[in-house]
């Protein structure tokens, strides 16, 4: 509006220059400007009413400082050409007030001029960068829509109130030094998953079958398909592929940034390493203690979405007690208890103090004998 307030007043002037002077330029600049005012008002008028402005893309997570995709789509009601659009997204933290808002999706960084998908729909696209990890929400707060001649422009909110969506942008990942012993790596615990590869003694789920062999057992022949095949066929029974370490995160003081890398880092490592483990932590939502199982890339991922999302703002509770009273009947190797600091304390050891400036470094250098 201050751009339709700037060329009222200067066309009152060229309106009083003109009765002063009796000049014809001023006169007829003064009534050219007026009636593209007043054309220019009404179109927009007219299109705001009919303009709808909705989120196409956005990814559902996402590295922190990375460049984000964002591409929004906007309907008319006419085809045809029409002016520039401009939208202002912003972003915050789920949950949480709006902390900041850019104009995004700016011309000649967006905004696709001249190119229409199909009739009276236009898509605009830009790029958007999130330094901190964490769950955020970003919504198309304000639409600025121009003219045919791009002089004058008209601010819309309206047509994208209630488009939002949720995005999670994942904490640093760093490589850590851990090492397995025989015990971890040999651990076979009451699971509902069972290890592809090696055989154990649940019978409940058969592994594979195999040719019988000197020192196996009668017990193990399966006489039916011995007696299809013409063969003695032993049936190897599966192991169950418990959980040996579970990774605690302490919330004394809320989810911290630096607590997430460390805990991303040990899971990530530790996944990497074919070690199934729990990442567990007190939700404040659910009031309990919550935890994931990690066994491949998809759980990891998952496990790290849950713990972006959380919105816990702390609490003075002991998580490896909670841990340990919940799930009393579970055998569990090591306790990896990652605390504020950050700190890492493995079953009740003196913590490992970490400086948080050079977290990289620091847990490059750290070894872990689990």
């Amino acid at each position: 509006m201050i751009r339709y307030l700037c060329a009222l007043l200067l066309t009152a002037a060229s309106i009083y220059m003109a009765s002063l002077y009796e000049s014809t330029a001023f006169t007829f600049m003064g009534c050219t400007m007026l009636f593209l005012i007043v054309s220019s008002l009404g179109y927009l008028l007219y299109e705001k009413k009919s303009l709808r402005v909705a989120l196409d893309m956005l990814p559902s997570m996402t590295d922190k400082q990375e460049p984000i995709y964002v591409r929004v789509r906007a309907k008319h009601r006419y085809r045809g050409c029409y002016g520039k659009i401009k939208v202002q997204v912003a972003v915050s933290r789920e949950g949480r007030r709006m902390r900041r808002c850019k104009w995004l999706l700016e011309d000649g960084v967006g905004t696709v001029r001249g190119k229409e998908n199909c009739p009276g729909e236009r898509q605009l696209s830009g790029f958007l960068t999130i330094e901190q990890a964490g769950s955020y929400e970003i919504r198309l707060r304000k639409i600025r829509i121009y003219d045919l001649t791009g002089l004058f422009c008209l601010d819309y909110s309206r047509a994208a109130r209630g488009e939002c969506a949720v995005m999670a942008v994942l904490p640093q990942i760093y490589l850590m030094g851990i090492r397995l012993s025989e015990a971890v790596r040999n651990f076979a615990g009451d699971a509902e998953v069972y290890d592809s590869l090696r055989s154990g003694r649940d019978m409940s789920e058969p592994l594979k079958l195999r040719p019988f062999q000197n020192g196996d057992k009668l017990r193990n022949i399966h006489w039916k398909l011995s007696a299809k095949a013409d063969e003695l066929l032993v049936r190897e029974n599966s192991m169950p592929r418990g959980c040996p370490v579970a990774v605690l995160v302490e919330t004394a003081t809320g989810f911290q940034e630096t607590q997430l890398q460390c805990v991303a880092s040990l899971s990530f490592c530790l996944m990497d390493l074919e070690c199934p483990h729990y990442v567990a932590w007190y939700s404040g939502f659910w009031q309990d203690v919550v935890r994931v199982r990690v066994d491949d890339e998809e759980s990891f991922y998952e496990t790290l979405l849950y713990l972006t999302r959380e919105q816990n703002r702390g609490n003075s509770m002991d998580i490896l007690a909670r841990y340990r009273e919940k799930y009393s009947g579970e055998p569990i190797l090591h306790h990896i208890r990652v605390e504020d600091g950050p700190r890492i304390r493995v079953d009740g050891q003196e913590a490992v103090n970490l400086k948080a400036f050079a977290l990289e470094q620091e847990l490059s250098e750290l070894e872990l004998l689990l």
